[in-house]
């Protein structure tokens, strides 16, 4: 018989600390192999893993046990690696197959060239940048991720969606089957077996029986994080996963539901968690003023499914309420509190966070370069205009190629990936020797010739400049580390749910209109990532989160 317990709570009320301590005091009575976890990202499954085992209890349970369960520090984190984990990696791991490579994709390409995506296919390096990026591979996980055939997800989306995907209602019959006979086809695709993707893994797990009933038969403890996130294809996953366990956990906050495009529904979690077995109320995250900000934005949202959430501010220790800060900005340039975001940005320590949603960012990211402040971009945005972020890392991995520092073969590609076949980079035993010089380097495109010291920009030749260097030196010029710690930021605002920050820098433009609800669970998650101050700045066109 599984108890089911779950456990709702707003933002920054430490849910995912919760789920934790209940993996320490499943602990007492189940082995590490026998309690699973898993979560809806691979960012967030590696924050729960760092948690769990920087607990101090992890030290504690393996001295009492004297490593019996764990084994050695090794088997702990192996253990915690394969059991702590996304859904698709889950069924990754366990289902038997052979599973989806980049050489097959290359493969397919060359039979048929419409899945050969020539703007960006330099980018698809690895089998899960390949199916995040590739317009097709994106519409098909969509797809099946909502449960539905290609041509009925195609008619539920809009026409600004339709658009991103590149592709006519006519295109996709064909293109589907031809991809799944390459998958098939042993003869064309050149594999003894047949090709599983990562949706063909999920489905083959929820599907078969004998499979299901193999891979969970040791579970005993399933523990489910940000529930609210669950596709159509996941929640059936984990109701598989769930049916012979002692113990279903699962945390989540209905109100953070903003992933609808891929199969999440926010109707359905609301109602399942209208009466949670516990309800997390300490605020432990957002000052007074941006937690009272933030409840008028959801409080529509409650009123409609008649529930309302106790969630308290963030205190001191000694039991004060934390003020914070909120300002409503009308620009990032022109608003008389413009110069205070200014001022805190170059003269505090404090992180930002610049996000938004649907829009280009453009106008954050010619404002934080023209403060000369290096910024941090995901390497997988969406974005065209992210050169800042590229450069300052090029820049950083250039400087401790200056100082000698072994760098691994990464690394050293992406310094040198267009290099002149005369410098060669040599494979050693440990790490790669690099032969190079040092002329050369420094005519790259994010350096110019003329250049000594690379730290040293106000030698750089006024008439070679570049953006890229142009940038690097008024970062110099204004006396900032450009290998201190990343503490500004540029994410949209589905990549930064789960995080926190010091400050966080909100545009409301949107590029279209949007379902009222939806609209406000994405405001309602973005502000609430603030711990200090939370800055809005207001819609340039008649469309507003």
């Amino acid at each position: 018989m599984t108890t089911t317990i779950r456990i709702a709570g707003p933002p920054g009320t430490g849910k995912t600390t919760k789920l934790v301590k209940i993996y320490y005091e499943s602990l007492k009575n189940y082995d590490p192999v026998d309690i699973v976890v898993i979560s809806h990202t691979n960012t967030a499954a590696n924050h729960i893993r760092s948690k769990i085992f920087s607990n101090e209890s992890i030290g504690e349970y393996m001295k009492e046990t004297e490593h019996e369960v764990f084994g050695t520090i090794k088997d702990a984190k192996e253990t915690l690696k394969k059991n702590v984990v996304t859904i698709h990696k889950f069924c990754k791991d366990r289902v038997k197959g052979e599973s989806f490579q980049i050489e097959d994709y290359e493969i397919l390409c060359n039979l048929h060239s419409e899945f050969n995506d020539h703007a960006s296919n330099k980018e698809y390096y690895n089998v899960e940048l390949l199916f995040k990026k590739h317009p097709f591979f994106k519409f098909m996980g969509f797809a099946r991720d909502n449960g539905k055939n290609f041509q009925d997800y195609y008619r539920s989306l809009t026409q600004e969606e339709k658009k991103k995907y590149k592709y006519s209602k006519d295109q996709l019959p064909d293109m589907e089957r031809k991809y799944n006979s390459f998958k098939t086809n042993e003869k064309i695709n050149g594999r003894a077996k047949v090709i599983l993707d990562f949706q063909d893994m999920v489905e083959k797990f929820c599907d078969d029986s004998e499979v299901s009933d193999s891979v969970c038969k040791d579970i005993k403890v399933l523990i489910v994080d940000e529930a609210q996130d669950s596709s159509v294809i996941q929640r059936k996953a984990k109701k598989v996963m769930s049916k012979n366990v002692d113990y279903f956990y699962k945390a989540g906050d209905p109100d953070q539901t903003i992933f609808e495009f891929a199969g999440a529904d926010p109707d359905s979690f609301h109602k399942e968690f209208a009466n949670p077995e516990i309800e997390l109320k300490e605020g432990y995250r957002c000052p007074r003023v941006v937690n009272e900000y933030c409840k008028n934005i959801i409080k529509p949202i409650w009123d409609h499914y008649r529930y309302s959430r106790v969630w308290k501010p963030r205190q001191t220790k000694d039991g004060q309420i934390v003020e914070g800060e909120l300002f409503e900005m009308s620009s990032l340039t022109q608003d008389p509190f413009a110069p205070e975001l200014k001022n805190r940005i170059l003269n505090t320590n404090q992180n930002f966070i610049f996000t938004y949603r649907g829009n280009e960012p453009t106008l954050m990211i010619e404002y934080l370069v023209e403060l000369g402040m290096p910024i941090k971009i995901p390497t997988d945005a969406k974005l065209k205009y992210k050169y800042p972020s590229v450069a300052i890392k090029n820049h950083r991995q250039f400087l401790h190629l200056l100082n000698g520092d072994k760098l691994s073969s990464g690394k050293i590609r992406s310094i040198l990936k267009d290099t002149d076949p005369q410098y060669t980079i040599n494979n050693s035993t440990d790490s790669l020797e690099l032969s190079y010089d040092l002329n050369w380097l420094i005519k790259e495109k994010y350096f110019v010739p003329g250049v000594k010291d690379i730290t040293d920009f106000q030698e750089i030749r006024k008439n070679k400049s570049s953006i890229e260097a142009n940038y690097i030196r008024k970062i110099i010029n204004n006396n900032r580390d450009l290998v201190e710690k990343d503490r500004i930021f540029l994410e949209n605002i589905h990549t930064i749910k789960g995080k926190e920050f010091h400050n966080v820098v909100l545009d409301l433009t949107l590029t279209r209109d949007e379902e009222d609800f939806a609209k406000r669970r994405m405001k309602f998650v973005a502000c609430s990532r603030a711990s200090e101050t939370l800055w809005t700045i207001k819609s340039r066109n008649g469309y507003t989160l």
